[in-house]
């Protein structure tokens, strides 16, 4: 895999480094949210519960990991499905911002160094400024749990009948989903570990917060 962001003329050299000392670690440790029980609901009731939640926003970490590179970066991702917004911002450990996506329905517009990129393909785009195949709309879907397109497959705790591990053929790629953490968030019960495995490529993401609308 590439690293996180293309050392090319548009993306300078101190720009790649500070991505290169944020700590990995972080991405380990969560503070608690609360300790709401779990709501007990069966698979299928639960997808369907989901699938009505169309404004969230998580905050925490993310990082990239494959067999050359780990790359990291404090996350903040707002999603309005109803307006079909998002807004994704990765800042450094010092709090410096180093790319800011702005969406609107098909229109992208990606920040970064202080340059602007647009395009109407934001997987494209994405992997066109840092190399990184992410699969950004079937994410928003992945978060909460459920299936971005009936061949997603899921298979759930025995207990909680909660979801384990998801895995969908996106993109003609295998991309696998691991769950873990689950706590009780306005009514839903969310995952706030992730592990996003494809290949080499391995993504995780940890949730100091989920915000429902």
């Amino acid at each position: 895999m590439k690293p996180f962001f293309k050392a090319t003329p548009y993306i300078p050299y101190l720009f790649v480094m500070t991505l290169f000392t944020l700590v990995l670690s972080g991405c380990s440790t969560l503070p608690k949210q609360g300790s709401q029980p779990l709501i007990q609901q069966t698979p299928k009731k639960r997808i369907a519960t989901l699938q009505q939640l169309h404004q969230w926003k998580i905050t925490g970490k993310i990082a990239f990991i494959d067999t050359k590179s780990r790359n990291s970066a404090t996350l903040s991702w707002q999603i309005d499905e109803n307006q079909g917004t998002q807004q994704l911002n990765l800042t450094s450990y010092l709090g410096i911002n180093v790319l800011q996506l702005d969406s609107t329905n098909n229109d992208h517009i990606i920040q970064v160094d202080g340059k602007t990129y647009h395009g109407q393909n934001l997987e494209a785009l994405v992997q066109s400024i840092t190399g990184l195949t992410l699969p950004t709309q079937a994410l928003t879907f992945w978060l909460k749990g459920i299936p971005y397109q009936e061949s997603d497959t899921i298979s759930y705790q025995k207990i909680t009948q909660l979801p384990q591990t998801l895995s969908s053929h996106y993109n003609n790629e295998l991309w696998q989903v691991t769950y873990a953490n689950y706590q009780q968030i306005e009514g839903y019960s969310l995952a706030t570990k992730f592990s996003i495995k494809k290949d080499d490529l391995l993504i995780k993401i940890a949730v100091n917060e989920w915000s429902i609308n």
